[in-house]
């Protein structure tokens, strides 16, 4: 699990300020006040994804323009660096290096990620798994699923926290925090995670899987009611609609249903379409034809009888002047001469006018002669349009009545596809109703009852199982094994009302003690004494940590305490935390607060890592050991050499921390292997 190796602090001028620590030992950081250990608590959470480092103004935040953490997480090696953001100001940028052989360069620092995806990318190391708290029911809060940054509160205690009776764990007096660490507390305990979520999910399953089982049966309780009438009258409508249906009265209704699937599947037989626009058309078409025809004939023979009666009454009129002519003399006749019808003389070669009506009606002769020829031919003439149109008035008769049959046979048609239509939508209706009933016999309902009965008992078992009351009852059951470890804790360390039971409340997140005169809470101040108060919270922490690594739940197996001893030490100490100020039982205390951090860690075996940032420094050889860091006598987070002359440097450091925490022009790559 995760522990820290190495933190790494690189100044505006590239200088670079390695501190190392022992994963799974406790780490000891001593030294006077001011020289920035309790910066460290808040550079971590920076490093571990925070938005700003939030140190005090002064030598870190004018100096440093990079922060580094190397972590490791089972065998493998992280750099988690952050550039520093100006004053107050917040910064997601990040970079992250998998496996780096040594911290990198100055000049190699470039941003290749954001804040929320390291912390995304750390909860996948740690195993963090997806989970989510629903809050019970009347409850107006969103459901919230446990992080990394979540993790996080049960890996640091603070100088203001770890020796506050009101306070106990981290960054529980901030706003919403109080609620969040009962909310996420339960899957790091192991109450809910992934399991639960998957229990979540299959009761919505088998939520929606029991309505359809009871709609399918109450369907089928209802079908068997009224089925049978309602499959006859299908049936009725079937036949008539001209659908082949077998007259069975004695048949079942399974056999009935039977008929009507067969009635679904049997293919509707009807006539092929029939396409007769065509012959429509081509059939007005000649009946017009022969219509213009008619009347052109009509009109040809009205033509010829006017032109028959023209020339009948020209002959007519001509013969009678001739004979009115010959009946005064001017015309000479077979055996007689022409004479004068006046004077009596002969006319024969007589004067000139005599010849002129003579000329005149042998003209008129050769005229009558001409009638007379074409006679014959306008009467073959006409006798041929007559003919014609006999025949064109039979053809539009026979084109009438081929339009009457042409106009029955669309009928017919028309009526066929009705037909089909009807017994498409028969067809259509049965099938609905076959699909959307069920007719069950008697074994088939106990089966249906029988589904029934058991996602009902399924989904009452997922619903007792996810209960908030259930889930209350299994953290409770896991803080009883963490409040045995506190206990155990509170009585190494003698602390007040140990003997008579003391345990973690979650609800109100402090610790209780059950004395005789009844429950005594921490936050109430009815737990007196420095002792008890960084006690308590040590129990709480380390007994949190023992569960946590038993179980194996996704919590960073180190833990950062800052200046445990403060408790012990007067408000106007001389010095900056000389043991010497404290009598003989504060000073007692304080080694027994040490002395079971260093046997705890001890006890775990590498599981745990504890670093401790104080003023104390015993000369007792295993605190010795575990001294990591010692800054007395000018030695601190910030080297002195940073601090010199940064006032001249200031300008053109702050133009090269710019240019490193932009990450050149690319922007944001992904993340980097950054080594082996």
């Amino acid at each position: 699990m995760m522990q820290i190796e190495q933190l790494v602090l690189y100044s505006k001028r590239g200088e670079v300020r390695p501190l190392e620590f022992r994963v799974g030992e406790l780490n000891v950081i001593t030294g006077d006040s001011g020289t920035g250990k309790s910066a460290l608590t808040n550079i971590f959470r920076f490093c571990l994804g925070g938005s700003r480092p939030d140190v005090p103004l002064g030598p870190i935040s004018q100096t440093v323009a990079w922060y580094g953490l190397i972590v490791r997480i089972g065998d493998v090696r992280l750099f988690l660096g952050r550039p520093a953001p100006d004053g107050s100001s917040e910064t997601t940028l990040a970079m992250l290096l998998v496996n780096p052989v040594a911290p990198p360069a100055f000049g190699d620092l470039v941003a290749n990620t954001t804040s929320d995806e390291m912390r995304e990318y750390l909860a996948g190391m740690i195993g963090i798994e997806e989970n989510l708290n629903v809050p019970a029911i009347g409850n107006t809060r969103q459901p919230l699923a446990a992080s990394f940054v979540h993790s996080l509160y049960y890996a640091f205690q603070g100088q203001g926290e770890l020796a506050n009776p009101r306070v106990l764990f981290h960054r529980q007096d901030e706003e919403w925090q109080k609620q969040t660490i009962r909310d996420t507390l339960p899957y790091f305990l192991g109450v809910q995670g992934l399991e639960q979520l998957r229990q979540r999910r299959r009761l919505t399953e088998q939520r929606r899987d029991l309505k359809r089982a009871e709609q399918r049966l109450e369907r089928a309780r209802n079908e068997s009611l009224d089925v049978l009438d309602r499959v006859r009258g299908l049936l009725t409508e079937a036949r008539d609609a001209g659908l082949q249906v077998p007259d069975d009265e004695e048949a079942t209704t399974s056999e009935l249903r039977a008929v009507l699937a067969s009635l679904v599947n049997t293919p509707i037989e009807s006539s092929p379409a029939v396409d007769m626009s065509g012959q429509f058309e081509q059939v007005r078409a000649e009946l017009a034809e022969q219509r213009q025809r008619a009347r052109e004939i009509v009109e040809e023979l009205q033509g010829l009888e006017g032109f028959s009666e023209v020339a009948a009454s020209y002959e007519g009129e001509l013969t009678e002047q001739r004979a009115r002519l010959v009946s005064i003399g001017l015309v000479a006749v077979e055996g007689q001469d022409a004479e004068c019808p006046v004077c009596g003389a002969d006319l024969h070669g007589a004067a000139e006018e005599h010849q002129t009506v003579t000329d005149w009606l042998a003209g008129v002769s050769r005229r009558l002669e001409l009638a007379a020829r074409d006679r014959p031919r306008v009467e073959k003439a006409r006798s041929t349009l007559l003919d014609e149109r006999t025949s064109v008035l039979e053809r539009i008769e026979e084109l009438n009545g081929l339009i009457a049959s042409l106009v029955d046979t669309n009928d017919m048609v028309a009526r066929e596809r009705q037909r089909v239509n009807v017994q498409s939508y028969i067809r259509g209706k049965i099938a609905e109703y076959l699909s959307a009933s069920d007719v069950v016999g008697a074994d088939d309902f106990a089966e249906l009852e029988r589904i029934v009965d058991g996602l009902r008992a399924s989904v009452a078992e997922l619903e007792a199982s996810l209960d908030p009351e259930a889930i209350r009852s299994r953290v409770e059951s896991a803080v009883a094994r963490v409040n045995r470890e506190v206990g155990q804790i509170a009585g190494e360390l003698g602390l007040e009302h140990a003997e008579e039971g003391v345990r973690l409340d979650v609800n109100r997140l402090t610790v209780v003690a059950d004395t005789p005169e009844g429950p005594a809470y921490l936050d109430a101040g009815q737990i007196g004494s420095g002792l008890n108060w960084v006690g308590y919270h040590l129990a709480v922490y380390l007994g949190l940590h023992r569960f946590f690594i038993t179980a194996g739940r996704p919590v960073p197996r180190f833990l950062l305490l800052d200046q445990p001893s403060q408790a012990f030490f007067p408000p106007d100490r001389a010095s900056g935390g000389d043991l010497e100020e404290l009598d003989d039982t504060d000073r007692a205390h304080t080694r027994a607060l040490y002395r079971l951090l260093y046997d705890e860690v001890q006890r775990q075996s590498g599981a745990l890592q504890v670093i401790a940032l104080d003023h104390a420094d015993f000369e007792d050889d295993w605190f010795q050991d575990s001294v990591v860091h010692r800054w007395r006598d000018g030695d601190a987070l910030i080297p002195a050499a940073w601090l010199e002359d940064r006032e001249s440097d200031g300008a053109g450091d702050d133009a090269a921390r710019d240019d490193i925490v932009d990450g050149g022009e690319d922007g944001i790559p992904g993340v980097d292997s950054g080594g082996e």
